[in-house]
């Protein structure tokens, strides 16, 4: 194993482009002065700081040797971050985790699968009145609303103090927020989250609870889509598996399954 700066030649080398669509993240960690370790063949360890998530990619032959050494990385991270969080294919590392946990006294937990999925041909999605707008600062109040729904949609907490307002005016008049407005009401959003020269990862897709039903994240999806198709990218999202409404949506529109990845978390 060794530790490694430019992690973007080694994923070029032993990663498939499908294996680059699943841990698209690695692109956004490579960005930033990040923990990488990989043998060069077998495995490729991301991470941006010891507080964040750590991505593993491990290859369908990986050896039992590369499975030891990825053993010992996870449990030196550990040793930094007792609360540490691991996103990898679940059936691999489910190979090592538990001996960790014996090992460690450190209980963990998977929680619900990412699907992920990619699109190469935007489909006619279901019919919904309206268009595509850019935001503005007359926006605000809406994004800080559509952002409250979705974390508690997600995750069931209220937001923080001041985290409204603040993904609001990050947000707002960005090129990279797409906002569906019908009958003079916005009602839906979707975001670019990350640019590749290959792909474009998009998220924060949410519809206004008291307007679902009617289309309208499937046809912002669809414009976004077809955009980033016409810049010859490949657009891909991760969404939870249990969350059928998006599932189906994206479905609807063109985007199919590349795989799944799950996040387990330590120091419960």
């Amino acid at each position: 194993m060794k530790r490694i700066k430019n992690a973007s030649s080694v994923m070029d080398e032993i990663m498939s482009e499908n294996d680059k669509i699943l841990f698209n993240l690695f692109y956004l960690i490579a960005e930033k002065d990040s923990f990488w370790v990989t043998d060069g063949k077998s495995y490729l360890i991301g991470q941006t700081n010891e507080n964040l998530p750590m991505w593993i990619w491990i290859h369908d032959a990986a050896t039992a040797d590369a499975y030891v050494e990825i053993e010992d990385i996870i449990t030196a991270r550990l040793e930094l971050n007792p609360k540490l969080k691991i996103t990898a294919d679940a059936e691999k590392i489910q190979k090592i985790l538990p001996k960790i946990s014996e090992k460690k006294k450190a209980k963990y937990k998977s929680q619900v699968p990412m699907i992920i999925y990619r699109c190469d041909k935007v489909i006619n999605p279901k019919h919904a009145n309206g268009h595509t707008i850019f935001s503005n600062e007359n926006h605000k109040k809406v994004l800080e609303k559509f952002i409250t729904g979705m974390v508690w949609d997600l995750e069931k907490r209220p937001m923080m103090e001041g985290e409204a307002e603040n993904f609001a005016r990050d947000v707002v008049g960005s090129d990279n927020l797409y906002l569906w407005e019908a009958n003079e009401t916005v009602v839906s959003m979707a975001m670019i989250a990350h640019r590749t020269e290959k792909f474009v990862r998009i998220n924060t897709v949410y519809t206004d609870s008291s307007q679902r039903g009617k289309g309208y994240a499937g046809r912002l999806v669809g414009e976004v889509t077809k955009k980033i198709l016409d810049e010859n990218r490949i657009p891909m999202l991760y969404t939870e598996q249990d969350n059928v409404c998006s599932n189906a949506t994206y479905r609807r529109i063109g985007y199919y399954a590349c795989g799944e990845l799950t996040q387990f978390c330590f120091g419960l």
